[in-house]
């Protein structure tokens, strides 16, 4: 399939920031709620009633376009829906639902649109619900801040970097201990930002570079069209944990070296 043309694009960029932001009420109204039940899912990992219904209303929205709304829609909470197409829409209606139902801030809404045979990004959408900040971008057509264009690092010195890693538990689960302790031992501001509200520092170059093991493509794809049309660059590569990708990104120079300190050929 060949890329679509500029003009598609930029609907498809807007569709995905415009359901993106879609839920935002919803989520701000459960969140630090002192009776939010949080379940466990058969991954280990929490959910709530607001998760699903932030998925709803994106679905819904995405659904009621006449242009994309016929599209395969993958979330992360209610699978699959709709007939085959070029193209599918993934949805992760929360992401960072552990520190969200523990009321912690950095939780976000991601959409991003990608080509359904080969995985390639094509535009995508993050929402940060607490400071009401949207990154949205679309292939060759730049990647911007509720307007503003963004522009990631082009740091080069990786030991007075700031580079983000998330919990150990992660890098475990996808036998990648030693790349999280080979960063920490070469950089000496490794700090501990994490989920989309971490992507968008990245992206928008406050923090030099991430380094992330086993996620989901709806965790991934708006991040890979986003940093790269910021600027900045990723290395990719399948995880051990079947269907899920390690990936690196941000200031194209660091991202070769961690790249190379994390194993990635």
């Amino acid at each position: 399939m060949t890329v679509p043309e500029a003009g598609t694009l930029a609907r498809a960029r807007d569709l995905a920031a415009e359901a993106a932001r879609a839920p935002r009420d919803l989520i701000l109204a459960r969140f630090r709620s002192p009776d939010l039940p949080v379940e466990t899912k058969s991954d280990g990992t929490p959910v709530t009633a607001a998760d699903r219904g932030a998925e709803a209303v994106i679905r819904q929205r995405l659904r009621g376009s006449a242009e994309f709304g016929t599209f395969e829609i993958f979330g992360e909470e209610a699978g699959a829906e709709g007939g085959p197409a070029d193209c599918r829409w993934l949805i992760d209606p929360i992401d960072g639902t552990r520190g969200f139902a523990r009321g912690i801030p950095t939780f976000g809404t991601i959409v991003a649109l990608e080509e359904r045979e080969s995985a390639r990004e094509l535009a995508g959408a993050i929402h940060l619900p607490v400071t009401d900040e949207t990154l949205a971008g679309a292939r060759g057509l730049g990647a911007e801040r509720d307007g503003k264009r963004l522009r990631a690092s082009a740091a080069t010195d990786l030991r007075t970097a700031i580079i983000a890693l998330p919990d150990v538990a992660e890098f475990s689960e996808a036998g990648m201990e030693r790349a999280w302790a080979a960063v920490h031992a070469s950089c000496e501001r490794v700090r501990g930002y994490t989920d989309c509200c971490a992507h968008a520092l990245v992206i928008a170059g406050a923090v030099d570079a991430m380094l992330e093991a086993a996620l989901s493509p709806w965790d991934v794809r708006a991040t890979q069209v986003l940093i790269v049309e910021a600027g900045g660059a990723y290395r990719a590569r399948p995880s051990r944990v079947a269907g899920r990708t390690d990936i690196v990104f941000g200031s194209p120079v660091l991202v070769d070296r961690i790249a190379e300190l994390a194993g990635f050929e």
